[in-house]
């Protein structure tokens, strides 16, 4: 079975890597009624002739963020006098 790496972020517990696998589920399709079987990470709602998987092509390609812009203050002018 296939299976993925996940970063979990969350409050309650330290952040970690966690593996997932899929498992084959047997339901009623939502759009059809018909019975049927699916290979995926959760329980699906659509049969594959109703809802074809996507293309993992977009899925896997993320763009790399633009770096943030440094927001500096202003050098504070020097206002002593002298005399």
């Amino acid at each position: 079975m296939p299976s993925k790496e996940v970063f979990v972020r969350e409050y309650t517990v330290r952040a970690h890597h966690r593996t997932i696998k899929t498992r084959i589920f047997k339901f009623m399709c939502k759009q059809c009624d018909q019975p049927t079987a699916r290979e995926s990470y959760t329980k699906p709602l659509y049969c594959e002739v109703c809802r074809p998987p996507a293309d993992r092509t977009d899925a896997t390609l993320h763009k790399k963020k633009k770096p943030r812009p440094v927001l500096t203050k202003p050098a504070k002018k020097s206002t002593t006098k002298k005399s």
